[in-house]
């Protein structure tokens, strides 16, 4: 997935081969492995996944690859993880997968992504620890910046399309107030959404968030019956325009000024 990628291969620089797995812009909850992709791991030292399961593909691809469980890492439960409110959302998984989108957690995913490609190459141990440091003050400046714009946002409830904004409403003082697909993918019942368009219509709204690898058609049929705005956003990134991790981020924070304020 891009946010890993974009981390692992800024530390690793042209003394590893890193490689992405999830092209940009394709549904990580619904991805199915083309036959290429396994190919492209049969040599694969390490694999770096999110875990959680958000990408249980992980694991199949490098079994099928021959490159077998051992070598998946996945980040996700060394991150804190979040659990979503209990009755926000019902079925499995319960735990928000995306720590990414809070930069502080970022640093720590750096340490061990560090750690990590040090004992693939012990020599460059020094040569990672270096670059995480710089990596870590880039995203330390990002987390200083955010919280500076996040104080500025009037609205601090939302609606999203799917449980993947928790640990970034979490670290900039904003609330899920509920989600629209509680599965990803799957379309929720006629109940759900009734509740949405009722929560949607009242004197202060929540706003409402779908995202760019999920089928917004849903989301803006919401937002139409509601009479209320639905805001796009990118939780993934590895787009134009999203092609690092600071610019992912600063990204869903220009959306959420023009949403919020």
């Amino acid at each position: 997935m891009f946010p890993l990628y974009d981390l692992t291969r800024r530390l690793a620089e042209d003394r590893l081969d890193v490689q992405l797995i999830l092209e940009p812009g394709l549904d990580v909850h619904g991805y199915e492995p083309r036959p290429r992709d396994v190919a492209g791991l049969a040599e694969a030292d390490l694999i770096f996944a999110v875990g959680l399961g958000l990408d249980p593909w992980a694991q199949t691809l490098a079994r099928s690859a021959g490159a077998g469980e051992a070598r998946v890492f996945e980040l996700g439960p060394l991150m804190d993880p979040i659990l979503a409110p209990h009755g926000l959302i019902r079925e499995e998984p319960l735990i928000d997968a995306h720590f990414w989108l809070d930069p502080v957690r970022a640093e720590r995913a750096v340490d061990v992504i560090v750690e990590a490609l040090g004992g693939l190459d012990p020599v460059g141990g020094p040569f990672y620890r270096s670059r995480g440091q710089e990596l870590k003050a880039s995203f330390q400046a990002l987390h200083e910046e955010m919280l500076e714009q996040s104080r500025r946002w009037t609205r601090r409830r939302i609606v999203t399309m799917h449980g993947s904004l928790f640990y970034f409403a979490s670290r900039y003082g904003l609330e899920v107030v509920d989600v629209v697909e509680r599965v990803p993918g799957q379309e929720p019942p006629a109940r759900h959404l009734a509740h949405l368009i009722d929560l949607l219509q009242t004197p202060d709204p929540p706003v409402l968030f779908t995202e760019s690898q999920l089928d917004a058609t849903l989301g803006r049929a919401l937002a139409r019956e509601a009479g209320v705005t639905a805001h796009a956003i990118d939780p993934i990134g590895g787009t134009p325009g999203t092609d690092s991790y600071e610019k992912l981020l600063r990204r869903i924070a220009l959306t959420m000024d023009g949403a919020l304020r």
